[in-house]
């Protein structure tokens, strides 16, 4: 939502301006109007906190990529493990002066190796790099203080309307 707010407003604002230079005082004062209402509607759009995103994008995409893993499933591992790594660039993208969106960049090298792994179906190595994924996100949560929020490799499997 926010980028598609992003990218009308880059785009409408150039014409804008273009097309205001045209304009009568009135026009000129309506234009200015209808552009901050717009301003103020992108600066008041909703971004996920960074709890949030982990709750809601992180970590259920954690706990479907193990499973499918597990099964062997690696077509929907590697999605899983996109849909994971989403999250973590959103994290960087709507958070850039926090803390977290300069420690999430140490669970990256655990992500490229889990991905290996699952490009060449290699079971016990993705049981293992998950493992190290796992320990990452404890360490991240460590290192900004958030080490009561202990996360560890599934052992039940939440979405049980779900084939893995």
């Amino acid at each position: 939502m926010k980028r598609l707010s992003l990218i009308f407003l880059s785009l409408a604002l150039p014409f804008s301006i273009m097309v205001g230079c045209e304009q009568s005082g009135s026009e000129k004062v309506d234009l200015k109007t209808r552009i901050d209402s717009l301003q103020n509607k992108l600066n008041s759009s909703y971004i996920p906190g960074t709890g949030a995103i982990m709750n809601t994008i992180v970590q259920p995409h954690h706990l479907k990529l193990w499973f499918a893993g597990q099964h062997k499933n690696w077509a929907l591992a590697e999605y899983e493990r996109q849909e994971l790594m989403g999250g973590f660039e959103k994290i960087q993208k709507y958070h850039k002066d926090k803390p977290e969106a300069t420690a999430v960049a140490m669970i990256f090298p655990a992500m490229d190796a889990v991905e290996k792994a699952i490009r060449d179906k290699d079971a016990a190595a993705f049981k293992n790099n998950f493992v190290v994924l796992t320990n990452t996100c404890n360490t991240c949560h460590k290192a900004l203080k958030y080490e009561f929020n202990v996360i560890k490799v599934p052992t039940t499997n939440s979405f049980g309307n779900q084939s893995f």
